[in-house]
């Protein structure tokens, strides 16, 4: 089943206060942070900078019981996150490809706003992909879909729409995204331009018989859904010649549509082999000046601006704070800088990953500050105007706050 193609979800889950990583089958590392430790391996012309606690804002509602992994914030200083009250329920959502309940956190007033993902009933089935909010606050979401009751199966192609809502959490608008006939795509990241256009990037489908994940994808849209053409990135990453297409996964188990499990399993790992991996984490960033910056997650990561009109205006490599570690999230500073939580993956001399956070210049792609917090500090946010370190987390009595974090 389309829908089910996945790489994995990263959940953190809150209990009295602590944080603890929930881990699931082909799971994206687990959140975490970065202890004091890590000063003596970092690896970077940057020195890594150990930041301090500095006060709380505190909220009336419940602490967080699980939150997906990629917490996104807006000019306008609000947080936004999928989160669930449990690990059972987002656990259970995620099984079902489900998105978790969209959630924004206004940090000047104290209050919380829901976005719910609709029920869109000309469908039978859709799966949540995520979300994207503007530098504006103007919040959308991106949901697969299926008009037939047994699935996105063999030559019955998955649909995506996009989700527009208005500021009180209602839905505005339903765009379906409209391919040329013969093109066929899953759509996994986007983000939406200042002027109403999209941009989205995912894979390409290959033909009969089995129509199976084949290279990225990356195109614009107009706001009304239209195509407006496919997007070259300059050395974008590109699947090697003769191997097998990323594994599948059906009704929450990895399946091989050409092999047996264990013939599957016996594929020796190349360079590259996991370039779909590289695409489904790429990270969107939407500027005020109305371009976008997207991170791809390869080795060494590429940044590239784009403008509305499918223009890459710029293309930088970025080499994180230390060696071996992927992007996880990502936000624009008060002083136009990239903030990116990198994250270290698990190994056998190093097993529980870590975080080092960073200020990211996007017209060279060099790192110019880098922060050590504790893991204590909670789940990542993003970085305010005062350059103060935010992280959400639950109080010892159960009730959500906001962790500001400064260098002493």
């Amino acid at each position: 089943m389309f829908g089910r193609f996945g790489l994995g979800l990263g959940l953190l889950v809150a209990f009295g206060g602590l944080l603890f990583p929930v881990v699931m089958p082909a799971a994206r590392p687990p959140r975490g942070a970065a202890g004091r430790g890590a000063n003596a391996r970092q690896n970077s012309s940057v020195p890594l900078r150990v930041l301090e606690p500095a006060g709380t804002t505190k909220f009336s509602t419940m602490g967080l019981g699980a939150v997906e992994t990629g917490v996104q914030c807006d000019a306008n200083g609000n947080v936004y996150l999928n989160s669930a009250p449990t690990a059972e329920l987002a656990i259970e959502d995620a099984r079902e490809g489900t998105a978790l309940p969209l959630t924004r956190l206004s940090l000047t007033s104290g209050n919380t706003r829901a976005f719910s993902y609709p029920t869109l009933h000309e469908y039978a089935h859709q799966y949540g992909q995520g979300f994207y909010v503007s530098p504006r606050g103007d919040v959308y979401a991106l949901v697969e879909v299926c008009r037939r009751q047994a699935g996105c199966t063999g030559d019955h192609f998955p649909g995506d729409v996009i989700v527009k809502y208005n500021d009180d959490g209602t839905v505005d608008s339903v765009i379906r995204l409209k391919l040329p006939d013969g093109v066929h795509i899953l759509a996994r990241k986007f983000a939406a331009f200042l002027d109403g256009n999209f941009l989205v990037t995912g894979f390409t489908l290959g033909g009969p018989p089995h129509y199976l994940v084949s290279k990225p994808f990356t195109g614009i849209f107009d706001r009304g859904g239209g195509y407006v053409g496919p997007l070259v990135l300059p050395n974008d990453v590109t699947p090697p010649k003769h191997m097998p297409p990323p594994t599948l996964i059906k009704n929450g188990k990895p399946v091989h549509p050409l092999k047996p499990a264990k013939a599957a399993a016996t594929v020796s790992v190349k360079p590259g082999t996991f370039w779909a991996q590289d695409v489904q984490k790429t990270l969107m960033v939407g500027a005020l000046d109305g371009t976008i910056y997207l991170l791809r997650a390869t080795s060494p990561m590429r940044l590239y601006t784009i403008s509305s009109t499918g223009t890459v205006l710029g293309e930088r490599l970025v080499r994180p704070p230390k060696p071996g570690m992927r992007p996880l999230q990502a936000s624009l500073t008060e002083q136009g800088m990239l903030y990116v939580q990198f994250q270290s993956l698990p190994a056998l001399s190093v097993p529980e990953p870590h975080s080092v956070f960073a200020q990211v210049d996007p017209q060279t792609g060099k790192v110019v500050e880098a922060y050590s917090v504790s893991p204590k500090a909670g789940i990542p946010a993003c970085m305010d105007e005062e350059n103060e370190l935010l992280f959400l987390r639950s109080s010892k009595s159960g009730r959500l706050e906001v962790a500001k974090y400064v260098e002493q």
